[in-house]
């Protein structure tokens, strides 16, 4: 039988809705500031958007709405902040390119996952729009593992994907329940299946498709097997030459290749990346190409989200804060001082003949006795 403080709460949180009261929500501030600050220093302008917008400015599938009781338009909760971005950078024409802009902020989801049950969690991101070369995929992988190495992230593995290889086998189907079952199957990864209802004359590229899972140095022969135009060969350089840069700057990190990856982004359109740490369920951060779109207006674009709740199960850093208690009398100047050596101060207004007692019972592992520092460690 549940206890009446977990029907409680049972009552007023919905499943995939949680309060935090540890130091996890002090941490995960900690890390989303690292990160902000990393993006900001490579000159990425901080933006702000709202929680909430109207529904026809998103399409994705895993959306929240709002009811109302007028008969306005129809009100969702953000479920992703990227497109917002996009639509940010729209209102910046004047703004030479590439644009670069980073954000932080809460996203709501309809449904959680297997993986990502949680349905409200904090995203930290960057992107760069108004720039076709292959430089600021570069870049964004270099921004994206650098902010999971500065928070404590270990064991990293980048999966590459394209969409390109696999759109070009969907655009020739021209059955819509065909093409949802290819789909399906693809996400399954059973080509078995896959070649029992596909024509013909693209059952070999999409066993060529598949053949290209695994480590990436293995595969770059295997890529090359996928020329089939203009566009592929450029798509195949670009995968290559991201991974030949990127390995100069950061030898020894894990590529791993999948053209068949496929995620809810329905904005992506040509390469993408994954990141994942070892023994850590989810992904950490995932990014790619899109089309910003504004009217008329189309912009290449890349970015990627780090998502913070998988960052805080991952991060290596055994992250303890000093807390020491103070008494009221403190002065100003010894406050600033204790701050400055980090540690956490919190201020008694008891009787100060308690101070000790009061840190015992606060798990504190110090106090402040005659202006000095008292430890309690045993």
């Amino acid at each position: 039988m549940k206890s009446k403080k977990s029907l409680i709460t049972d009552s007023l949180l919905p499943p995939g809705f949680s309060d935090e009261v540890s130091d996890k929500a002090a941490i995960e501030h900690k890390y989303k500031n690292t990160i902000i600050n990393l993006f900001q220093n490579n000159g990425y302008k901080l933006v702000k958007t709202p929680l909430i917008e109207y529904a026809k400015d998103s399409n994705h599938k895993n959306i929240l709405k709002i009811r109302t009781k007028t008969k306005q338009k129809e009100i969702i909760i953000r479920d992703d902040i990227t497109l917002q971005i996009s639509r940010i950078s729209n209102r910046l024409l004047r703004e030479p390119r590439p644009i670069k802009l980073c954000y932080y902020g809460e996203v709501v989801r309809d449904k959680g996952s297997m993986l990502r049950p949680e349905r409200q969690f904090l995203q930290v991101g960057a992107e760069c729009i108004g720039e076709n070369s292959y430089f600021a995929d570069v870049e964004m992988l270099e921004l994206a593992y650098k902010s999971l190495k500065l928070v404590g992230v270990k064991d990293i593995t980048i999966e590459l994907s394209s969409r390109l290889f696999l759109n070009k086998i969907y655009s020739f189907v021209k059955s819509d329940e065909k093409l949802r079952k290819i789909k399906l199957l693809v996400k399954r990864k059973d080509l078995s299946n896959l070649k029992k209802i596909i024509s013909a004359k693209y059952k070999k590229q999409l066993e060529n498709i598949f053949s290209c899972t695994g480590n990436f140095s293995n595969k770059k022969n295997q890529l090359k097997k996928l020329v089939f135009d203009k566009s592929s060969k450029n798509e195949i350089n670009n995968l290559i030459n991201i991974n030949k840069v990127f390995l100069k700057k950061f030898p020894n990190t894990n590529f791993f290749l999948d053209l068949t990856e496929t995620d809810d982004k329905n904005y992506h359109n040509g390469i993408r990346f994954t990141i994942f740490a070892e023994n850590v369920r989810g992904e950490i951060a995932r990014g790619g190409r899109y089309i910003s779109k504004n009217n008329n207006l189309k912009e290449n674009a890349t970015g990627f989200t780090c998502y913070m709740d998988t960052i805080l199960r991952s991060s290596s850093k055994n992250e303890k804060f000093k807390k020491i208690l103070v008494p009221f009398s403190i002065s100003s100047q010894k406050k600033s001082e204790l701050i400055k050596k980090k540690y956490v101060v919190e201020t008694y207004f008891g009787n100060e003949k308690n101070l000790k007692k009061k840190a015992i019972e606060k798990t504190f592992e110090s106090y402040l006795r005659n202006n000095k520092i008292v430890s309690l460690r045993k």
